[in-house]
């Protein structure tokens, strides 16, 4: 009896630091758009879905985690002029723009192999991912990897992503462009910017 009565107090001291652990660790953990604030190198995303209820959808709970390749303030700094004349000073075409980076669960670079594979993001449109010995999303290097938060994945990407249709690429060959039909790159020129105002603005 006195050897049970032992057996039952060291079980719930074990259970009781197990639930200790467990509440504190998710008491701690941080959600994606946390994490993006409070990292200063990609302050200029966290601006841009700050001031739109992007940033409210984000910290709901889904049944789904989310994958988000953010672009960081490099990225933006080096945009062409145009894209904050015509897309980022536009409320709908920005918050089009930056869901063009967000993907419904969780890939991680673990996930990817050589092979490309193809992903849709939350504006309907196929990107296709790889790694090598980095990640990568078609021209675009992810330059850090796999931040995780409590409801995702954050990869941090050196520019920003323009996904279009893959016969607009002079890029590719005939046979990219037949599997492919939509690739990304990094926005770059003016018929990049002018292309992806154009596939949106067919969309409504």
């Amino acid at each position: 009896m006195f050897n049970e009565l032992k057996g039952d107090k060291l079980f719930l001291k074990i259970f009781s630091l197990f639930f200790f652990f467990i509440s504190y660790f998710n008491a701690n953990a941080k959600g994606i758009v946390e994490i993006i604030r409070e990292n200063p190198n990609l302050s200029s995303f966290y601006s841009y879905i700050n001031n739109t209820e992007l940033e409210a959808t984000l910290q709901q709970k889904f049944p789904w985690n989310w994958t988000i390749f953010v672009p960081n303030n490099k990225a933006f700094d080096a945009l062409p002029k145009k894209v904050y004349d015509q897309i980022l000073s536009d409320t709908s075409l920005r918050k089009m723009l930056i869901l063009d980076h967000i993907l419904i669960g969780q890939k991680s670079s673990s996930d990817l192999t050589s092979k490309i594979t193809e992903e849709i993001t939350v504006t309907n449109k196929s990107i296709q991912l790889f790694k090598r010995e980095s990640l990568y999303v078609k021209d675009m290097v992810v330059v850090n990897e796999n931040t995780s938060a409590d409801n995702g994945v954050i990869h941090e990407i050196n520019c920003v992503m323009f996904v279009q249709p893959s016969q607009e690429d002079e890029r590719l060959t005939k046979l990219q462009k037949d599997k492919f039909p939509i690739t990304s790159c990094c926005m770059q020129t003016d018929n990049e910017i002018d292309s992806w105002l154009k596939s949106v603005n067919s969309r409504f």
